[in-house]
């Protein structure tokens, strides 16, 4: 029983450290101009983790990139089903129902400035670490999941399903959406008026369908 508490007590010692590292990371991340190591060795200093304990949490640099990668494209999930679970169509009658739902999945920020940043940031870094463009694919590869369930439920509020791939789909979508909500900042546009822009009232719809079909 004392082993077991004992184990309990490392492990959520353990995650507290993780969630604090991660944090940190994302508050550095977007103007960090050094290289990777450079930023595990910061974190290290900044949370007092020796190098042994923190290799425990991270074991590469690499690693820490993917965890905190993989917290920004689960709150883009989130993101994605709050703007489902609280789309009704009936209240859209003038818009077309992608129309109405893209504009609704954008104010619901899936990717704000500071996560698009991070995410840019993280490339950089990792591939100044020889990363191949294809492990950073596999390593967003893995998060998928969740993002395929709200996307699913997105499309399910106008009667749809994916007809393409639907790994591919997503992809597709964020991708394309990441790139135009860059665009648009870089251009002199703000968060809160990307709902009204080109790319979510003509691009974003036109892609939700066509990689989808209507519900059987």
């Amino acid at each position: 029983m004392a082993t077991e508490e004992h184990s309990s007590r490392v492990n959520a010692s353990r995650r507290q450290s993780r969630a604090r590292v991660i944090t940190l990371a994302r508050i550095m991340l977007p103007t960090w101009d050094g290289s990777l190591p450079a930023l595990t060795a910061q974190l290290r200093r900044e949370t007092g983790l020796g190098d042994g304990a923190f290799r425990t949490l991270f074991p590469g640099d690499r690693d820490l990139l993917h965890a905190v990668d993989h917290e920004l494209l689960e709150e883009c999930a989130q993101r994605v089903r709050s703007a489902a679970e609280s789309f009704d169509p009936d209240e859209h009658p003038d818009e077309a129902p992608e129309v109405a739902i893209s504009a609704a999945l954008a104010r619901a920020r899936p990717l704000d400035w500071s996560s698009l940043t991070i995410r840019l940031r993280e490339r950089q870094l990792a591939a100044s670490t020889g990363a191949r463009s294809e492990d950073v694919i596999e390593s967003e590869r893995a998060f998928l999941p969740a993002l395929l369930e709200a996307f699913e439920l997105l499309l399910a509020r106008i009667g749809r399903r994916f007809e393409w791939q639907p790994a591919l789909g997503v992809r597709v979508v964020i991708l394309t959406y990441e790139r135009s909500f860059e665009s648009w900042i870089l251009s002199g546009g703000n968060e809160k008026s990307f709902p009204e822009s080109s790319y979510v009232r003509h691009t974003l719809p036109a892609l939700l369908l066509g990689v989808s079909r209507p519900l059987d």
